[in-house]
């Protein structure tokens, strides 16, 4: 709602900067998991709390988040360039997000399964202590995951916050950040953690929310 772009850069500037935010969120559990073996779901669980307050403080104070002349704890309007366009038309929610959220499957299936980097994930997710002896930095994998996992978390948000049905309201401490992070282990663990599973559980999360 702050920087007008034109149409379709706009978008792209919404999401990129949504994942580099996410990524730095997510890089802070990935630093402490790292540096200090804090267990990274523990941490990333009080993140939330975190994220959830420091928002709603920004939305309570005039001349950060909060709409000018408005005394309510609520953004202005996104604005039209930065909204993702629906595919089927007014009368559906589905917008070009759905679209994002392919490529992310696809991208992810790809880093997990046919490049290095997902090899040396796959194997610190087995075995931490025995990839010590492949001359794997199991540090620097858990930074690089939790950086990933965060990009991924912070293009969820762009797509949740930039959508035609949320923007009219502006960014609304409403929402519950807490239980969209728990779903998010519900459809991981119900995807067994892989790609196309994930994708399958979230689809089917999404129609018993929408329903």
């Amino acid at each position: 709602f702050a920087w007008p772009l034109p149409f379709g850069i706009h978008l792209i500037v919404a999401v990129v900067l949504g994942m580099l935010a996410g990524a730095i969120w997510g890089g802070i559990a990935g630093l402490l998991k790292a540096r200090t073996g804090a267990h990274e779901v523990i941490v990333t669980i009080m993140l939330n709390y975190v994220g959830f307050y420091l928002i709603s403080f920004l939305l309570h104070t005039p001349g950060a988040l909060q709409a000018p002349g408005s005394s309510n704890p609520k953004s202005p309007a996104m604005l039209e360039t930065a909204i993702f366009p629906k595919l089927l038309g007014p009368s559906y929610n589905l917008h070009l997000g759905f679209v994002f959220a392919i490529i992310a499957t696809v991208f992810v299936w790809y880093l997990i399964n046919r490049s290095s980097l997902g090899f040396k994930f796959r194997a610190v997710g087995a075995n931490p202590n025995a990839v010590l002896v492949a001359v794997i930095s199991v540090k620097n994998v858990y930074l690089y995951a939790m950086l990933i996992s965060g990009a991924l978390a912070g293009l969820a948000g762009a797509l949740f916050l930039n959508s035609p049905s949320q923007a009219t309201n502006g960014l609304s401490p409403g929402f519950d950040a807490a239980r969209l992070g728990f779903d998010g282990l519900t459809v991981a663990l119900l995807g067994r953690s892989r790609p196309l599973g994930v994708f399958l559980a979230g689809l089917l999360f999404a129609a018993l929310r929408a329903g």
